[in-house]
Formats: structure tokens, C-alpha cells, sequence
């Protein structure tokens, strides 16, 4: 029986659908060509800006910088004084070509490891030498013990004036949310020889205060053999300190550290306001550092203490020893 020509005309396209397009066989995909790229050269410098304005007239009109190092796309290089770049972050303008090395291959940029965290137990970090988010450090000579735990840090040190126990106390925030800073819970207590609480001293009482021993160190709190072991046995040892870089940034406030001193007969701090370098309260908004000293009572036959620093809905507890100069 003979195909209708319907039939045939069916066919006809069914056969042409299976069939690859003429000559796409000779034809090979053309790739898209590729923006050459630079790395930025800082001669003298850390960063330079650059523009978005060619010729890079006074006043500039400055688009943003770029750091040394950093990898960019060349999008038009007319071989003037400028060439128009892209950063990798999409910013696009204008940088004179002295500070482009072109057909360098660029390091990849190496991924920052996430700071470790404290292990929280029923809401309270502990600091451990060596333990995951604890740190200790020098900071102008003196021991300072730090904890993170969901984005909260706190740094504390220690020290003894001969007549109260001064602790400097720093918060940084970089979690989401402000976080309340309440110098009036944070506690000092004495663990050893016997378990008692030491009273803070308010700095309004101290500023009236004629005897200027507020400021000065007879002794720095080093942490507590119960603190130490097992995780490192030799993380009291001062020395080492001092030739270990903090692997936190140092949040307490260095005017607070520098006006304190060592005891010498000749040493004043009239002229310190205690108020002002008091440890305030305060909501403590996200990328923020509320820094201060606080003052407790002293105990000459105390070894082992605990301070206390509650933020938020946390506790930060440090362990400290002192051997007493009575």
C-alpha cells in the first residue's frame, strides 16, 4: 500500500529531527576569551586606592583599595598611566599599571581556620591550658587568661596590690545580638586555703580613698595547677609566655595595663581617675569591646582563686594562684 502524502511529509521530519545539524560536526565550540589578570604591587605601602576616574585627577574619587598581594581583572589596559581593573569582590576602577604585575599566578588565598570555642558545661566555660577556645598570654608583662565560646571572648588578669586584688577584664562581642555586661555580678572567690567570696570594691569608694596602692602590683596571678594539668604542664611558666604570640587579638585596654605599675617607693597614681578605667555596665552591641579594672578584697593567705564573669547567658570562670607576700 502506498504512503499517503501526509504520511511521507511525517516521515520526512521525523528523520530530519534525528539527524545532527549540517556541519556542526566541523564546527568546534569558540570558548570565551579569558580577562587577563594582575597581582597588586604596594612598593612602600600595605594598600593602594584606587579610582574612578581614568586619568586619576585631584580631588580622587576614590572607589576603594587594593591590598598587596590581591589578584584583579584587567578589563581595559590602553598602556596610559591607568588600566581599568575588576576586583574579585566586582568593585571596577581605575589604578595606575606601575602597581600591576601582569601574568603573575596568583597564591590562592588561603582559607582562615575558624577560631576554636569553649566547651560549655550547663552554661559555664571553664579555662583549661590548652583546651579548645582558652588561651593565656603576656600582656605588658602580665598573665592573661581568655575564653571564647559563641562569639563572646572575655580576657582576664590578675593581680595583687598589696591591698586589694585588681583584676583587668575585657569583652569583646562578635556574635549577632548585644550581650548585657554587669560588673556587679562578676564574682572573686578564694578556693583555696579556705572557700569564701571576696567583695568587690566599688571605684567611687576607692577614688576617696587616700592610699594610692590601687594601681600598683606586688604579684601576678599565674593559672591554677587545677587549670594546667593535664593539657600542658608548663602553661604557668612566664618565660614561655613571653615568647609566645597570643593566638587572640589582646582586647584589654592598654591605658588600663600601662597605668598600673610595679611597687616602688616612689610610685603615685594620684593622678589616675579610677572612675574612668572602672569596668562600666553596659549592652555590648555585636563587633564591640567593653574593657576595665575591678577592684575585690584581699586575703594574704589566699593561693587558689575563681573569677567569675558572667555574659549574657553565659559564665566565664578562670581559675587563678598567687603565692602571697604578706
Amino acid at each position: 500500500m502506498l504512503a499517503s502524502p501526509k504520511q511521507l511529509i511525517f516521515a520526512s521530519a521525523l528523520l530530519l529531527a534525528g539527524l545532527p545539524a549540517l556541519g556542526a560536526e566541523d564546527t568546534p565550540a569558540v570558548a570565551p576569551p579569558v580577562a587577563p589578570t594582575a597581582v597588586v604591587r604596594c612598593p612602600g605601602g600595605a594598600s593602594i586606592p584606587f579610582t574612578a576616574d581614568e586619568a586619576q585627577a585631584l580631588p580622587l574619587r576614590i572607589v576603594g583599595s587594593l591590598v598587596c598581594g590581591e589578584t584583579v581583572v584587567i578589563l581595559s589596559d590602553q598602556e596610559g598611566y591607568t588600566a581599568y581593573i575588576r576586583t574579585l569582590e566586582g568593585q571596577e576602577g581605575y589604578v595606575p599599571r606601575m602597581y600591576l604585575m601582569a601574568g603573575v599566578v596568583a597564591t590562592p588565598p588561603v582559607e582562615k581556620p575558624k577560631p576554636s570555642v569553649a566547651t560549655l558545661t550547663r552554661g559555664v566555660a571553664r579555662w583549661e591550658a590548652g583546651a579548645s577556645g582558652c588561651d593565656a598570654f603576656l600582656s605588658h608583662g602580665r598573665h592573661v587568661e581568655s575564653i571564647t565560646a559563641h562569639g563572646i571572648t572575655v580576657q582576664v588578669s590578675l593581680q595583687d596590690t598589696g591591698w586589694k586584688y585588681r583584676a583587668n577584664v575585657a569583652i569583646s562581642n562578635q556574635g549577632d545580638t548585644a550581650v548585657l555586661v554587669l560588673p556587679g555580678i562578676i564574682t572573686l572567690d578564694e578556693l583555696q586555703p579556705t572557700l569564701k567570696a571576696l567583695r568587690a570594691t566599688s571605684a567611687a569608694k576607692l577614688a576617696h580613698t587616700p592610699t594610692h596602692q590601687v594601681l600598683w602590683t606586688f604579684a601576678d596571678a599565674l593559672p591554677s595547677p587545677s587549670a594546667v594539668a593535664p593539657h600542658s604542664a608548663s602553661a604557668s611558666d612566664p618565660g614561655r609566655l613571653a615568647h609566645t604570640t597570643s593566638p587572640s587579638p589582646d582586647y584589654l585596654s592598654p591605658h588600663l595595663t600601662l597605668a598600673s605599675t610595679r611597687h616602688t617607693a616612689f610610685a603615685r597614681s594620684e593622678s589616675v581617675d579610677v572612675a574612668a578605667i572602672s569596668l562600666k555596665p553596659v549592652s555590648l552591641p555585636s563587633g564591640q569591646t567593653n574593657a576595665g579594672v575591678m577592684w575585690f578584697d584581699r586575703d594574704g593567705a589566699t593561693r587558689e582563686l575563681s573569677l567569675r564573669v558572667p555574659v549574657g547567658d553565659m559564665v566565664f570562670d578562670f581559675a587563678f594562684s598567687l603565692e602571697q607576700k604578706k
